[in-house]
């Protein structure tokens, strides 16, 4: 366990002791997030010149999961919030870049908004970004605003005369309205709902449109996803063992009298343990790909050289999807296996490990995934870097 894991390790079981009964109760997770910013959770990764502890990747990544591991939501509500300190860690140096950190260090939590529900086509918005009398003005309306609920700013992906940008906007700024409507059966505190923008006022300064330097930010944000799919898979471990550990109920046709001594249940429990192991190594793997993708960009190495590291974290990602995804949900569903219809009380809310590994998996498009591996190793096709989707 590093000293970062071991330092936060109390304040993660602190914000996890309520994690069944906000699941519950759908009660949100403001005081919880609070806590979090407090400890210095949401500056970990920033320089220490900064505030922060300068976490690697590696470091991060194993914290997001062992948040994850007492509460997914918590961990995936962070997701923006880590991938923008990332790219503006990355981001060459600038009043702009400076201005962020700063904003960062003071505490500000970022939140997402990119996709959503609407008549916009594949790489489209239908968000716009116009200029008008007084300025600039931003109107749109975003889904899947994961973590905006708990924000103090969030990036905003839209039109500009047809070409998109990213619009940094606080969220108390008037006219924009954060919705509590997300209705999906898992990770149902993680504020993933509306978010609307209504004549918002935006500075030039905040605008940032794409360029084409190499950018990890694609699997960044994807392994984030992963940490919280390996955190629910130790959690499912966890919650295995106690269960086995306190039950005195056995069969008539078992082989031991209690279920701890019983070596089909024992058998169960190893294999549960093997899923989160393959989970967490493969998540490990490709977190290391993303560490050698970092060190290039920031070292300005030449620019195949970095987009060679980004090509294989992206790579490392992929395959990374293909054996965590399943590993997990598998596992969130033989942990019934341990026990009998007293596993299914909703007082121990076990069906929350299945339901919150669907939803985060069902993120992304998985089932193109290992076509997409194979059509990269059999025809040499490029690994999807960013993808999005819309209406075809």
């Amino acid at each position: 366990m590093s000293g970062l894991v071991a330092r936060f390790a109390p304040v993660f079981d602190e914000v996890g002791a309520e994690a069944v009964a906000r699941e519950h109760e759908r009660r949100l997770p403001y005081a919880e997030v609070e806590r979090l910013r407090e400890a210095g959770f949401t500056r970990v990764t920033l320089p220490r010149e900064h505030g922060g502890d300068a976490a690697d990747h590696a470091e991060l990544f194993e914290l997001l999961a062992e948040l994850a591991r007492r509460d997914p939501n918590l961990a995936q509500l962070f997701r923006s919030h880590f991938s923008f300190i990332d790219r503006t860690l990355h981001a060459p140096a600038s009043a702009t870049r400076e201005a962020r950190l700063a904003l960062l260090a003071d505490g500000a939590i970022h939140g997402n908004a990119t996709f959503e529900k609407g008549t916009a086509k594949v790489g489209g918005y239908d968000t716009r970004l116009t200029s008008d009398g007084d300025g600039l003005r931003l109107d749109g309306r975003k889904f899947y605003s994961t973590g905006t609920l708990f924000a103090d700013l969030v990036s905003v992906l839209a039109d500009r005369e047809g070409t998109p940008v990213g619009v940094l906007v606080r969220t108390d700024a008037a006219g924009v309205a954060r919705l509590d409507d997300w209705d999906g059966f898992g990770q149902r505190m993680t504020g993933s709902g509306t978010t609307v923008f209504e004549g918002v006022r935006v500075r030039d300064a905040d605008v940032l449109e794409r360029d084409d330097r190499p950018t990890h930010a694609g699997p960044f944000v994807q392994l984030v996803l992963l940490a919280v799919l390996a955190g629910i898979g130790r959690a499912v471990v966890d919650d295995g063992v106690r269960f086995v550990r306190a039950r005195t109920r056995s069969y008539s046709h078992a082989v031991a009298a209690l279920p701890r001594e019983d070596p089909i249940v024992q058998e169960t429990v190893g294999e549960l343990s093997a899923a989160s192991f393959a989970a967490d190594a493969a998540l490990a793997h490709a977190v290391a790909a993303l560490r050698r993708s970092s060190a290039a960009i920031l070292a300005d190495a030449p620019d195949d050289e970095q987009r060679a590291r980004v090509d294989d974290a992206e790579l490392a990602m992929t395959r990374a999807q293909l054996v965590v995804i399943p590993n997990v949900l598998r596992a969130a569903t033989e942990l019934f296996e341990v026990g009998g219809a007293s596993a299914v009380s909703t007082g121990l809310a076990l069906d929350r490990h299945w339901r919150n590994a669907r939803t985060v998996a069902s993120h992304n498009p998985a089932r193109f995934k290992a076509r997409n591996v194979g059509d990269h190793l059999v025809n040499g096709t490029p690994v999807v870097s960013w993808w999005t989707n819309g209406e075809s």
